[in-house]
């Protein structure tokens, strides 16, 4: 077995170390999309070919935190089913969002289950109209709502539209909104704000875009918008994800081809108005790209995607650590002489839990991939 953490660049005295990397799955191809942790116990949402039904699952697996498995399970109909993000809820359970082909009303539906913390589900539900739906994140709310971010091909005004909905403790629907124009417009990643405003991460292809860009929306809580705003080149920008800064403004990550045709990992910080402070590329000559996103404890900020340019294959685990002001502290290239992609990251006791999927190792096309990284 290859693998490698391999650090590109270090400006700063302090190293990482490659705690453990731990492949799971079967002889098919099986990802994990979301990481939360509880109680010292690691919880990773993703979905399976290789278990349930060969179409596809919603794929839970609970691990301590030194990697070894709890349990597996999976959730799900005769049909294809992905498991896109896991929440931690105030009552001390879980929330898993994901898209569904065996229920609901159209081809993909929004689909949000609701267990404990050893996988019972709870209650589940589905929404959706005739077309695709697919969502993107989920989160509780101060006034014990859950928001609901997707995008949809069923409802609003063009091909593909922003969808917020709004459901109560126990899954209903409380109220549902619609934002884009006649092009292309979705979401990526919700946070809440004072009065419980959401702030709203996507892309939109209308309002003057020029290809595609980054998309920021403020919404009320009532489902209002407030505010919107574009950013991002010439070309082609993917969003990804956002954190709030201590500043009250918001770090985003994603990617760009303004600036790199291949594509660089693209980050900019903006203010509480929504101007930047600062915008910066990050990668090399081939294709790179930001997948998450959050600020350590020391901080700094912590950027988490995916790089061609750099590492022994394909496409590598890319972790970039920048100070304040986006400048480079490290890089970080982990993987192996295939595919490896980071898909979230979250800081826990002075290490990275990352999580992802990886064809370099492990016993099927793609395998679960959670690797821990000393600080």
């Amino acid at each position: 077995m290859l693998f490698s953490c391999k650090k590109e660049n270090v400006i700063n005295s302090n190293s990482t170390i490659c705690s453990f990397q731990k492949n799971i799955g079967g002889s098919s191809d099986d990802l994990s999309n979301s990481i939360v942790i509880k109680g010292d116990f690691i919880y990773v949402l993703g979905h399976s070919n290789s278990f349930g039904d060969v179409n596809g699952d919603h794929y839970l697996i609970k691990l301590d935190l030194e990697g070894n498995i709890i349990f597996e399970k999976t959730y799900g109909g005769n049909l294809a089913e992905e498991g896109v993000r896991i929440i931690e809820t105030s009552d001390g359970n879980f929330i898993l969002l994901g898209i569904t082909e065996s229920y609901g009303s159209g081809n993909k539906d929004i689909h949000v289950i609701k267990i404990d913390c050893n996988g019972v589900v709870i209650w589940e539900k589905y929404f959706g109209g005739l077309a695709d739906d697919t969502p993107s994140d989920i989160i509780e709310t101060k006034n014990s709502e859950f928001c609901i971010s997707a995008t949809t091909e069923s409802f609003g005004a063009g091909a593909r539209d922003i969808y917020l909905m709004w459901i109560d403790q126990s899954g209903n629907l409380v109220r549902e909104r619609t934002f884009g124009g006649i092009e292309n417009d979705g979401s990526s990643n919700l946070i809440e704000i004072e009065n419980n405003q959401i702030m709203l991460y996507g892309y939109t292809r209308n309002f003057g875009a020029n290809s595609r860009d980054l998309y920021l929306m403020k919404v009320s809580s009532i489902g209002d918008s407030l505010r919107a705003k574009r950013y991002g080149g010439s070309g082609y920008e993917e969003s990804q994800g956002f954190v709030r800064t201590s500043k009250g403004g918001f770090l985003i990550n994603g990617h760009s081809s303004s600036t790199d045709p291949n594509h660089n990992m693209y980050a900019l910080e903006i203010d509480s108005n929504g101007n930047i402070i600062w915008e910066n590329n990050y990668g090399g000559a081939l294709h790179d790209g930001g997948q998450a996103v959050l600020i350590n404890n020391e901080g700094n900020y912590v950027l988490l995607g995916r790089s061609m340019s750099f590492g022994n294959g394909n496409s590598d685990m890319y972790l970039v650590v920048t100070n304040p002001n986006g400048e480079l502290i490290s890089e970080e290239i982990i993987g192996g002489y295939k595919n490896d992609i980071g898909l979230d990251i979250i800081e826990y006791k002075s290490f990275y839990f990352i999580i992802g999927y990886s064809d370099s190792f492990g016993s099927g096309d793609n395998d679960a991939y959670i690797v821990k990284l000393k600080k």
